[in-house]
């Protein structure tokens, strides 16, 4: 069952959580929301889907061991080939903390567990940010 089916605007997603039951349960809520999901359980993994996979939305666990969600996105920034919108997914909550993720290049800072309706509203936000950005320009006539 899908529940937001808009093949229009499907997103591919990248989850990383080295959760690895975490990872597929947002994983399965973000394809019931009818996107794409690309899941991974480090920082590695993540950037290598994101080299061979067009990703438009990441999903970061904050805290993993080895490479830690701020450096995925510090990475992911240097990678990209597109526009990418970044969301820390973390049980830290502190003002430092919200700081350190808009430095790292979060656009969003989400605090664990994360709801299906926070999810949908998150993925509906990303959608429309990125249609903004990816519209064409068009010259005056």
């Amino acid at each position: 069952m899908i529940l937001d089916d808009r093949s229009d605007s499907r997103l591919q997603v990248l989850v990383v959580d080295d959760d690895a039951e975490a990872a597929a349960a947002v994983g399965e809520l973000v394809r019931l929301l009818g996107h794409e999901p690309l899941v991974a359980n480090d920082g590695t993994r993540a950037l290598e889907i994101a080299r061979a996979t067009p990703v438009d939305v990441a999903l970061l666990d904050i805290e993993m061991p080895g490479m830690d969600g701020h450096e995925v996105a510090r990475r992911l920034v240097l990678l990209r080939r597109q526009t990418v919108y970044m969301v820390a997914v973390t049980g830290r909550d502190s003002e430092a903390d919200m700081v350190q993720s808009v430095t790292a290049g979060f656009i969003e800072h989400v605090v664990k567990p994360c709801t299906m309706q926070q999810l949908s509203k998150l993925l509906r936000r990303a959608s429309d940010s990125l249609q903004r950005k990816r519209r064409p320009i068009e010259s005056p006539q």
